[in-house]
């Protein structure tokens, strides 16, 4: 196998990377990895259809040898002997990112043959911790301790890998074939159901005295011995301290166990009991989750400098907090845990404080709660404030309580909101004169916009008190006028990475606080309210984006596609506002439209899917945001200027129109509503631009049957019909008119 370079990058994909350039060697070494991802991904295609080659090809094939060889010749390039041929010991990185891609193919690849391939495992895992506990007495070398290491960490990742899987929700489940497994293979066994909790004790209480029960299945044991190591993990580290483990080892095992937990606990959620698994998942969550709680609070309170492991421990925590939350607000000791922790000089805090805020959203017990909130959260705010009132102090320091603050506003529950909002609101009032203060520091103000953001995003989605909402709005105003006085002349000279990060999250702020969701209504007569206060920023804030924004910033893709979804959100609640801008705004307005219904970016082999989406959704909002103008314009007293320099829009959506792929999709809706509503804004415009197309000499073959598919096209729009019927109508017709129109018509 390839042996690994030293890299302090927790990154694996950017440590790669890294590494790739800095010589042809390792290049070559990265690009071998790739090549094995390739092959992979190829044999999956041929698995996941193997009945359909062997009928295409009319040739049998042993899918089971084949499949199986390509696992055990992974195997033996990650162990050593007596698993493997690995000779060395390869110095740290992170694999599981480097190697995730392949990782996840060869338990996919397992996951087809559970029958073989979890005996292979169980054997593996059960051998490689019974070596370490009867070597633990004796001396063994230091090059013996870490080829060990290399083998229990490996076979880690494998059964994290074969037994769960990443949804497309991002959480982890078991792997679908390993449930029909259990359904169909484990549940004919003669196990002892019973048992299985008291057999997962044993393991966590005594893991010295490994057993292997026939009446117990391979799963549930393969599960047990990741937790006897667990604890015997646990029982070093308490008993001899830091020295006694190794941190790389540890994260791969707080990793494993993150993710057996997780899926233990979603497939409880799923099934309720209704199969075996999940109810031998019922009898032995609790046990695992409590020895997490232990393990993971013993690892934050012994190496707090290890940020490392500390973010494996915190993930863990993450999991039990909001995957498992039912299961884990019954543990007897969380309580115990959550008031005794120590953030103050710990490499995560603010990942630990996210984790702790959600801990006590769960803890039934309205006085603890309080009790848990006001000894974490007061001490850090108070300091804040501290410092606050010392123009001399470092911004680093505010940098990081800022920091804070978002892990506490990105915690929110609907339960928590309410204590979380006047937590945080005088931080909000210091904020603003925090942007005046350093105006100089790009971390300091991006830090506080951050915050701005975070706070936005969560809070405000939970906010039904309406004076809550009207302080947002007013802090929002005068953050973006205290950023366009104190940073837009800045924006006047070349603009640095930096600098257009603001642009990103100040847009992001401004998305989330005029999203539908987050919008008061008068609960008696369903009304929208603070109409003028949401009217008002977005005006301030539409001047200030288009005094400092330059075409070549949309070269950012994330500026971009924020751009454009505040464009939507800014047409959907307030047209008039955009529609009364000054005439050169609104005339900027309108080419920054037609420059989204348009994909401008290249595109390249590895990332065009990823492009394509992106330059949808950004081609996506653009029309909304026509149609939304569009619509306005119709119903409401004509402003014939802004009409004029609307209506330029025409060519372009029809342009896009007739080159989307015509299928049900979100973009041929949008673009085909925002040309109606330009029809329904300006009929004259669009009769001229057809009369125009129709004169084009390279028509005039067809100009008959042209000028009859067109006419049908535009038959119904006169009128004010601009519900959404009247829309889908005209999609249709659209559709029909360029079946019928293909490759007649001639638009350039």
């Amino acid at each position: 196998m390839l042996q690994k370079q030293r890299s302090e990058n927790e990154d694996g994909n950017e440590a790669a990377a890294n590494e790739a350039q800095s010589s042809p060697v390792t290049a070559q070494k990265w690009a071998y990895i790739s090549a094995i991802q390739y092959l992979l991904k190829g044999w999956s295609i041929v698995l996941q259809n193997a009945q359909f080659v062997k009928e295409l090809t009319g040739r049998w094939f042993d899918d089971y040898k084949m499949t199986m060889s390509i696992i055990s010749s992974f195997m033996h390039a990650i162990f050593s002997v007596p698993f493997g041929e690995r000779e060395e010991v390869s110095v740290s990185l992170p694999d599981r990112e480097i190697f995730k891609e392949i990782l996840i193919k060869i338990g996919s690849f397992s996951s087809y043959f559970f029958g073989q391939s979890l005996s292979k495992i169980f054997t593996i895992l059960a051998e490689t911790v019974e070596e370490f506990l009867s070597t633990i007495e004796t001396n063994v070398t230091v090059e013996e301790l870490n080829m060990w290491r290399e083998n229990m960490h490996w076979i880690l990742l494998i059964v994290g890998h074969s037994l769960v899987e990443e949804d497309d929700n991002h959480n982890y489940v078991f792997q679908n074939r390993l449930l029909n497994y259990y359904e169909n293979i484990v549940t004919r066994e003669n196990n002892d159901f019973s048992i299985y909790a008291l057999y997962i004790k044993a393991c966590i209480v005594e893991p010295q005295d490994l057993t292997d029960p026939s009446d117990i299945d391979l799963v549930i044991k393969i599960i047990g011995i990741v937790f006897a190591w667990f604890s015997v993990e646990d029982i070093l580290l308490k008993d001899h301290g830091i020295v006694a483990i190794s941190t790389e080892l540890c994260g791969t095992s707080l990793w494993c166990a993150k993710r057996l937990i997780s899926a233990l606990g979603i497939h409880i959620q799923n099934f309720q009991g209704t199969n075996q698994l999940a109810k031998v998942s019922q009898d032995i969550i609790q046990i695992l989750i409590d020895f997490a709680l232990q393990k993971s609070f013993r690892i934050i309170e012994l190496m707090p400098d290890e940020k490392k492991i500390c973010t494996d421990a915190v993930q863990l925590l993450s999991t039990l907090a909001y995957t498992t939350y039912r299961e884990t607000s019954k543990s007897v000791h969380l309580y115990s845990y959550l008031t005794t922790v120590k953030i103050e000089n710990l490499s995560v805090r603010s990942s630990l404080l996210k984790v702790l805020v959600q801990f006590g959203s769960i803890i039934n017990d309205e006085g603890k709660q309080k009790t848990l909130y006001e000894m974490i959260l007061m001490p850090i705010r108070n300091k804040f404030m501290v410092i606050c009132e010392k123009p001399t102090a470092t911004n680093k320091n505010i940098e990081d309580l800022l920091e804070c603050f978002c892990a506490v506003a990105e915690a929110t529950q609907k339960c928590s909101a309410n204590f979380l909002f006047e937590y945080l609101k005088p931080v909000l009032n210091f904020c603003i004169d925090l942007l005046s203060l350093y105006t100089e520091s790009i971390s300091t103000v991006n830090a506080v916009l951050q915050f701005f953001n975070c706070f936005t995003k969560r809070l405000s989605m939970y906010c039904d008190n309406h004076d809550d909402m009207l302080l947002i709005y007013d802090m929002l105003l005068e953050l973006i006028q205290m950023y366009e006085t104190e940073q837009a002349e800045q924006y006047k000279t070349s603009i640095s990475k930096e600098k257009a990060s603001d642009l990103i999250v100040l847009l992001e702020i401004l998305i989330n606080a005029l999203d539908k969701r987050s919008r008061p209504v008068n609960l008696l007569t369903g009304e929208p309210e603070l109409i003028e206060n949401r009217s008002h920023i977005i005006v301030t804030a539409c001047n200030m984006f288009l005094s400092v924004m330059r075409y070549d910033f949309f070269k950012l893709p994330v500026l971009r596609k924020n751009f454009y979804r505040f464009l939507k959100c800014s047409t959907e609640m307030a047209p008039e506002c955009i529609a009364k801008l000054s005439e050169e705004n609104f005339i900027l307005i309108v080419d920054y439209l037609r420059r989204g219904l348009q994909s401008e970016s290249e595109k390249d082999n590895l990332l065009s899917s990823i492009k394509d989406c992106f330059e949808q959704e950004v081609s996506i909002n653009s029309a909304n945001a026509i149609t939304n103008l569009g619509i306005y314009f119709t119903k409401h007293i004509r402003n014939d200027t802004a009409i004029k320099n609307f209506s330029i829009l025409i060519e372009p959506t029809f342009t896009i129109c007739l080159n989307a792929m015509w299928q049900e999709d979100a973009q041929s809706l949008a673009t085909s509503a925002a040309l109606y509503s330009l029809s329904c804004c300006d009929e004259d415009a669009c009769k001229t631009y057809i009369k125009n197309l129709l004169s084009r000499e390279v028509n005039h073959p067809h100009r008959t049957l042209l000028r009859t598919a067109f006419r049908r096209l535009m038959t119904d729009i006169p009128g004010k019909r601009l519900e959404k019927s009247e829309q889908r109508n005209f999609h249709d017709r659209l559709k029909h008119f360029l079946i019928e129109t293909k490759g007649l018509l001639v638009i350039e």
